[in-house]
């Protein structure tokens, strides 16, 4: 039986329903406030706000019970009917049962993981809705990634966006284009400047750009533009590891996963060889030798990339230049016309602003040259 709903017992009852409603309003406020990045904050006022008036519609509840406390409930003189006392008790225990409730739905939704599946199922229906386009949710997610903490924070983005790309390869329709937008930018989640991923979250991400290649060649989608946006970003992300000096397992997982693309490899060579990590940049160029000796059928670029990364092995000296010799030496007679494969390589890098690669290019050029002259008259 619930206690008697006697004046002390109606007060009671009131002054819980009030204490409730002051504590329903201040709570969230200073949960949202204290608790929640700024980057998360924005992100909950532009698109949650129908989790946010859940607030409204519970406190509204809670003062109408408190109302027909006052109104309706209020204790007789002479006594009160035993129905009063059921209904007293049944409205504080539904009380505390949809402030628990709500406490439940509105601190889940607002974590971390909540905002991020939010945002992905609103990305997934705006690419339904709209198809390729920078979506303003999109860009927020990559944003929040970018913000986040290495480590776990970062992972539930990168989680978040392999099931979205996953699904939006899976789509009815799907010819491997349409998420540039999602792949240009996709490095930035781990390459940030102010909060860069650590190794796991660098491994994570280079394991979703692989996934993503193996779909497009499982569908027959090879050289498609997702491919060419997803090279794009591997290139960041492994020039990214080579800077932060992270194990060398991400950067070959890299160079590996991109042994068909001479772009790449160069890109991640030259920084390698720059930043003293000799054993990446041999890993690199390596893979340019076999691209570029014959067996193959060749790439554009293969030569001009090749001879690049080798220019800059030439003017380290020493044993690096050593590497070059021992190449030539073995395979000189596999480009009859180098003096011309050089030149053209010095073009290429001068026009894509590589003017240090192109002065290498071109003092590697002299060397030879000279080397051939010396040859012939001897």
């Amino acid at each position: 039986m619930p206690p008697q709903l006697t004046e002390a017992w109606g007060i009671a009852y009131l002054q819980i329903l009030i204490v409730l409603l002051i504590f329903f309003f201040g709570i969230p406020s200073i949960v949202f406030q204290v608790t929640l990045p700024e980057e998360m904050r924005r992100i909950v006022n532009k698109y949650m706000k129908p989790y946010l008036r859940m607030i409204g519609e519970v406190a509204l509840l809670i003062t109408l019970f408190a109302l027909y406390f006052v109104w309706g409930l209020h204790p007789c003189i002479i006594g009160v009917p035993i129905w009063k006392d059921w209904v007293g008790s049944i409205i504080i225990t539904l009380s505390l049962i949809f402030l628990i409730v709500f406490w439940w739905i509105y601190l889940l939704k607002l974590s971390r993981t909540g905002i991020v599946n939010y945002l992905e199922v609103k990305i997934y229906k705006r690419f339904g809705e709209e198809g390729s386009k920078k979506h303003e949710e999109l860009t927020d997610l990559i944003t929040l990634g970018e913000r986040s903490e290495a480590g776990h924070e970062k992972e539930i983005v990168l989680e978040a966006m392999s099931r979205l790309i996953i699904k939006l390869q899976k789509r009815e329709g799907y010819k491997g284009g349409g998420l540039e937008y999602i792949l240009r930018d996709f490095d930035e989640i781990v390459t940030s400047k102010d909060k860069p991923g650590n190794e796991s979250d660098f491994q994570l991400s280079v394991g979703i750009l692989e996934d993503i290649i193996n779909r497009l060649s499982s569908q027959n989608f090879p050289g498609v533009s997702d491919e060419i946006f997803v090279y794009w970003s591997l290139k960041k992300i492994g020039k990214k590891a080579v800077e932060l000096n992270l194990s060398k397992q991400v950067v070959l997982r890299v160079i590996t996963i991109a042994s068909s693309n001479p772009d790449v490899l160069f890109e991640i060579g030259y920084s390698a060889f720059n930043s003293g990590d000799y054993f990446s940049a041999l890993a690199a160029l390596s893979k340019l030798e076999s691209l570029a000796l014959p067996g193959k059928q060749k790439k554009p670029k293969v030569n001009d990339q090749l001879f690049g990364l080798m220019a800059h092995f030439w003017k380290g000296g020493g044993s690096a230049r050593r590497r070059v010799e021992s190449f030539l030496e073995t395979y000189g007679d596999q480009f009859p016309d180098i003096d011309q494969i050089l030149g053209q390589a010095v073009d290429a890098h001068y026009k894509d602003a590589r003017y240090d690669t192109a002065d290498k290019l071109m003092e590697m050029r002299a060397n030879l040259a000279k080397s051939k002259t010396k040859g012939k008259k001897s």
